[in-house]
């Protein structure tokens, strides 16, 4: 178990910069380790609620939260997360990995978008909202990245996208362990490890969350766009492996090569409208 908690602290302490939960990365982890499923994704989700509360309570006190634009997040995110843990069990997995891919390059090219300012978007806030929480409630997780995108349209410090989704994330985290806390027959985890599990991610969010706010906002931003590509990666990876039909297979590849070549495509359009330097 020593293991376990060093690399919960770990990760934890990484995410926390980024405002995310590091459950995404820890429950693959933790089934590698022995444990089942279920009792992996639980322990993640608690996890991510232990690490996102210190970080959150600590970015409150720092001024970086603006409630009324997490509760335009958090709210939808929050109805959804029912619903998507229903669905979970009625479609293939493999189609609830592409769709996060795709939410994964969007947030990559918002973060990668030189154009970013604050403004308001009304509706793709709301949108963003509900889609993070049925996402969240299908693969068990805060889906943060999503709400990254959210924030990414509403602030332009880096700092405070952290913070808010971080804001949101603990939320979601905590709505998606209770479903499945409810859905879920009784898992058999020992006390012990639940509470070595939340101290190691309690103890990560403080870590986390005081270099976010010692560190220049650009380094912030490339905690995130780290993140952001390794998860990526992971996923796409379980996209590619996923043993599925081989004409959903080819479906789901194709739709992440194509949605891959736009992200390029726009990143392309957008290096080719800067300005060039004055000679």
């Amino acid at each position: 178990m020593f293991g376990m908690v060093v690399l919960t602290y770990i990760l934890a302490s990484v995410f926390a910069i980024a405002g995310m939960g590091a459950a995404g990365v820890l429950i693959p982890n933790y089934i590698a380790m022995g444990l089942g499923v279920h009792a992996a994704m639980l322990l993640g989700l608690t996890q991510n609620t232990a690490e996102l509360t210190v970080a959150t309570a600590m970015n409150w006190k720092k001024g970086l939260i603006e409630w009324r634009k997490v509760a335009r997040v958090l709210v939808p995110a929050a109805l959804f997360v029912p619903l998507g843990a229903y669905v979970n069990v009625h479609i293939p997995r493999v189609l609830v990995l592409v769709a996060f891919a795709l939410f994964l390059l969007f947030a990559l090219y918002r973060m990668l978008s030189s154009g970013m300012a604050e403004g308001d978007d009304g509706w793709k806030i709301y949108a963003l909202g509900a889609v993070e929480g049925f996402t969240a409630g299908l693969i068990g997780m805060d889906a943060a990245p999503i709400a990254l995108i959210a924030f990414s349209y509403l602030f332009r410090n880096p700092k405070k996208v952290s913070a808010n989704t971080a804001a949101t994330a603990l939320g979601v985290s905590g709505v998606t362990l209770l479903t499945y806390a409810l859905l879920l027959p009784k898992i058999p985890i020992a006390m012990e490890t639940l509470v070595a599990i939340a101290v190691a991610g309690f103890l990560g969010g403080i870590t986390g969350t005081l270099l976010m706010h010692r560190v220049k906002p650009l380094y912030v931003r490339y905690t995130m766009l780290a993140i952001l590509s390794l998860a990526l990666v992971e996923i796409v990876m379980k996209i590619l492996t996923a043993n599925v039909p081989e004409t959903l297979h080819v479906l789901s590849v194709g739709i992440v090569v194509g949605a891959f070549l736009a992200f390029l495509y726009g990143m392309g359009r957008r290096m080719a409208r800067r300005p060039s330097p004055a000679p």
